[in-house]
Parts: structure tokens; sequence; C-alpha cells
């Protein structure tokens, strides 16, 4: 009995845990749902313009197939051309008559390798006089560019000017630093002796043994005495210079009189060390009266401002040249370097002028011995196929398109035994379109090639506009004159059409998909439940009557505002419950 109580107790949590689980997965099954749903992109249905280009692929064919018929019941001996295999007129195309087969497709094939053969060697020639004429062309051409630049150059007042003023301020900044050398020649000169004295005197000191903070001390000297000239050798007027070389000279001065103190059994030691010391003396007192000259001083600062001044005048003359150089020189400078590039190519020419005559009557050999081998080679052949009674040749320049019969075969008189595409009665291209897109275009625009290999140069024009007669109530068949680098039987995809209209519905064209029962779109329809909107793919059949490059304009039972979906992280089929992409 006392069990019970406990009992209830345990019945009592196990149901609150169970109703708390119960309300956890309802509130977040929504949640737990999407996540499994696959993600659709969507965008909106809209109106506006489309320019439209009407596209399509089609078949391109000879507008001119030359029929090659049988002169006369007679057997086919032999077939001299291939398939696809581009003729001239009165080439071979077929031998009736008496003859071995196989020799004479041997001697049909080397005929062919030799004119071949022929061919490369003449294209191969170098056209030496040809080159020779267009380098001394360009030549004379870069001569003359050159002359009109310069004259053009010279005539010109303000570079002329600038080039006055440039020339007219060197002068002056040269007679300025010559003053300023002359100004300060003497006290340079007495610092130089003294330096000269000084270094006779340092390498004494270093002969007798001077210890290291003794030659240190002299150091120190030799840099004060290079200091205080360079101080009268700027010009830069921020500083006195002459007050700053007294003060090196004087410290330079008192470095000596430090070692002499520092080093008195030196001195005793040696007394060359001594004597170079004493001749010192009269150095230090011949330049610190030079630079203590008030008058000299006075020379030298104006000498200073001078050329100060000349360096101004020339900084400005060189930059007003400089900018007028760019302006007016880069036209000239740009023809004398053609007109040396045209000198050196035609001097290039003309040193090869032996080479070229002598790799000329080489040709000219070559070209001989070809000649006289297809000469012999045709003779052998006319021999073994009986003349040209028994040969049918080709009426017309053109491409083999068709071979039908074979060596061994009888063909009877009249019988179409071949094709030849004769590219001057051009080629022509169809493809169906829609009325509606139809009615956008007229006989004359210009089309485009959009699929088609690199470097092909492909021009169509769309010539008629006619009732499909597969289906003449809804579709219309444009046919189009195609020019250029085509034979019959190749594919090409034309685009054709830039006229704009506007369309009540207009989608992505990433939204439009198709299967076996035609085009569609998704369109996302949104279902109220307890938890929400849940979202579902609905698919609506379209038409698409116009497109660009981005959108298209179709028919259908769809609405402006509509969602359809583009993109998905999983495939989606119509009725299948997907989830919004965020943002």
């Amino acid at each position: 009995m006392e069990n019970k109580p406990k009992n209830r107790e345990w019945v009592k949590n196990a149901a609150i845990i169970f109703l708390a689980v119960l309300l956890v997965l309802t509130f977040f099954s929504n949640t737990i749902m999407n996540r499994s749903l696959p993600e659709a992109a969507t965008e909106y249905v809209q109106s506006g313009p489309i320019t439209a280009k009407v596209r399509g692929t089609g078949t391109v064919e000879s507008q001119g197939n030359y029929e090659v018929k049988a002169p006369q019941t007679r057997e086919i001996r032999a077939v001299m051309v291939k398939s696809g295999q581009q003729v001239e007129t009165g080439d071979v195309l077929f031998v009736l008559g008496n003859g071995d087969s196989a020799e004479i497709e041997t001697l049909t094939d080397q005929i062919r390798q030799l004119k071949l053969s022929y061919q490369q060697t003449a294209v191969g020639a170098t056209n030496y006089g040809g080159q020779l004429q267009k380098a001394q062309t360009r030549y004379n051409n870069a001569v003359a560019a050159e002359a009109a630049a310069l004259a053009q150059l010279n005539s010109n007042p303000d570079f002329q000017s600038a080039l006055t003023a440039l020339e007219s301020s060197k002068t002056e900044l040269a007679s300025a630093e010559l003053n300023y050398k002359l100004a300060n020649e003497t006290a340079l000169q007495s610092l130089d002796s003294l330096a000269s004295s000084f270094s006779d005197f340092s390498l004494e000191a270093e002969k007798c043994g001077a210890d290291a903070t003794s030659m240190t001390t002299l150091n120190d000297a030799r840099f004060a005495l290079n200091n205080a000239r360079e101080a009268l050798t700027s010009a830069d007027g921020s500083v006195n210079s002459v007050s700053v070389a007294l003060t090196k000279l004087e410290t330079a001065d008192n470095a000596i009189m430090q070692f002499a103190l520092q080093n008195p059994d030196l001195f005793v030691a040696d007394p060359d060390l001594g004597v170079k010391y004493d001749a010192l003396a009269p150095y230090f007192d011949m330049a610190n009266s030079y630079l203590s000259d008030e008058a000299r001083n006075n020379d030298v600062m104006d000498t200073i401002g001078a050329l100060q001044k000349a360096i101004e005048r020339n900084t400005s003359a060189q930059n007003l040249y400089d900018g007028f150089s760019s302006m007016f020189t880069d036209s000239y400078n740009a023809a004398v370097a053609e007109r040396q590039a045209a000198e050196a190519a035609l001097k290039t020419l003309q040193d090869s002028a032996d080479d070229y005559n002598r790799q000329a009557a080489l040709t000219g050999l070559s070209l001989q011995d070809l000649s006289y081998q297809i000469e012999r080679a045709q003779q052998k052949l006319n021999e073994l196929t009986g003349g040209s009674d028994n040969q049918i040749l080709s009426n017309v320049s053109g491409t083999v398109s068709e071979i039908s019969v074979t060596a061994g075969t009888t063909a009877t008189k009249d019988q179409v035994i071949a094709k030849i595409e004769v590219p001057d009665m051009g080629y022509t291209l169809s493809f169906s379109v829609t009325t509606d897109q139809a009615k956008r275009l007229r006989p004359g625009d210009s089309a485009s090639v959009t699929s088609f290999y690199w470097g092909s140069t492909i021009e169509a024009t769309l010539s008629a506009i006619k009732p499909d007669p597969k289906n003449p109530q809804t579709n219309r068949l444009l046919e189009f004159d195609v020019t250029g680098d085509v034979t019959a039987g190749t594919q090409l995809s034309l685009a054709i059409g830039e006229r704009s209209a506007t369309y009540d519905i207009i989608v992505p064209n990433s939204s439009i998909r198709s299967d076996a029962n035609g085009k569609f779109v998704l369109v996302v329809q949104a279902k109220n439940s307890p938890l929400g909107n849940r979202y579902f793919a609905k698919r609506v059949n379209v038409e698409v009557i116009a497109s660009d490059d981005n959108n298209s304009a179709v028919t259908g039972s769809l609405n402006y505002g509509d969602y359809v979906i583009t993109t998905a992280s999983a495939p989606i089929k119509s009725g299948d419950q997907v989830r919004m992409a965020e943002g």
C-alpha cells in the first residue's frame, strides 16, 4: 500500500516529460522540415522591353550544284577525284577507256603531288623586288616625316623661346660657378697645402708608433680639415660657409695640439715628427688669414648670391624647356626613330641582294624541273587513258560534293555520276521560327554567326520569309544567303534582329525549363498552415516569344509578380515542397 503514491508520482513525471518533448517537436517541426527541403532561388515575373534576337540553326546548302553526266554508256575505268576535293575547270574527273586502273590512279596521285610541290615552291619564293620597293618607300616616307617634324619644331616660337632662355641660363650659371671658384681659390689652395702638410705629419706619427687613441685624434683633425674645405665649396647659402670653415679649422688645430700634448715622448724619439709638426703652423696661419679677410669674405658671399640666383634661373628655364620639349619634341623623336628603323630595314635588304639572286636562281631551276616532271607524267597518263576521248573533264571550278559511281561499274548515257559545288553560285541556309518572331524581321537584315570555329569570315543575310511547309499556320521559314569560308553540310547557328518591344510577361532565361511536353517554368505557390507558410513548386507551360541574353518574353498562365524558380540546391519537379532562399 505504501508503494502506490510513488507509482503515481512516476507516471505524472513521465507524462510531463512526454508533453514537453511533444511541444518542442511541434514548435520546431517546421524548422526541421525546412532544413531537409531543397532551397530555391527565385525572381518575380515582370513586364518591360526585350531587345530580341531571333536565333536558329540550319545546314548550309549550295545554291548551285553542277551535275556531271556520263556522255554515253561506258565503263568507268578510274575515278580520278574524291568527295570534298577541290577541282578546276579542265581537271580529269573520270577515265573511260583502256589501261590499268591502279597505274592510272598512281600516276594521277603523282601528278597531283607534283603540282602541289610546284605551287608550294612558287609561293615560297621570296618576292625580293616587292620587299625592296616597300622598304624604300617606307624609308622615303620616314625621311619626309622627320623633316616635316623638325621644321614644325623649329618654327614653334614658344619652343624656340624656351630653348634660348635655357641656353642663356646655362651660360649665366657657368659664369657664376667660375666666379665663385675664383673667389674661393686662394683660401682653398691654403687649405689644400695645410691638408698635404698634415698628411705628412700624420704618416710620420703612425710611423713612430702612435697608439690608437692618438691616431683617432689625428683622424678627427683630418675630418675637420675636410669639413672646412667642404664648407667653402658649398654654395647653397643656408649657412655662413666662411664661419663654418674657420670653426672646423680651429677644431683641427686643437686636435693636433692635443696629439702633441698626449705624445711628448714621440717627439723626443723622432725629431722629424717635431719638424713636420712645426711646418703645420704657417699653413694654419695662412688659412686663418685668408678666411678672416673681411673684404674677401664679402666677395665670396656676393658670388654665392649670384650663383644661387643663376641656379634658380637655370632651374626655371630647364623646367619651362622640359614642358615645351615633351609637348613638341615627342612627334619629332618618333619620326627620327621610324626613320632609323626604316633605314636599317632597307640596308638589311640591300645587303642580302646577292643571297636573294642566288636563291631565285635555285628556285627557278626547281620550278623548271617540276614542270618537266609534270609534263612527262601527264603524257604517260594520256597514253594509258586513251586521250581526251576517254576522259570526263570538269567544266567548272568547285568542290566535289558527291560521287555516285565507282571504278569498274558502267554508267548509262546522261546518268548523273557526280556533283560539284560551285562557290560562285553562293550558299543558303534556312530554319523555322514562329510567326510572331518572323514579323520583327525584314529581308535584307544581317545575321551574325554564333557558333563556328574561330578565324572564319562568314556573313549571312536574310533573303526571304516563307510559310513553313511543315507548320504553315504557326511558323515561317527564314532563308539566308551565306557567303564566306563555308561549305555545304556545315551546321551554323545564327542570331538576327535587334528591335526592341515591350512585353507583359518577362522571366529570366535561367527559369525556363523544357522536357518532352515543351517549355515550362516552376512557379512558387504559398499555402498557409498552423505553423506558417509552406511553399510548393507548380509547373506552368509557357511559349517563348522573344529573348535576349538574360530574359525572355513568354505567354502562359503567369501574372505580374509571380515568383519563378531560377536555381535550386537539388532537382525540383512540380508539386515538390521547397524552401525559399534567404536574402
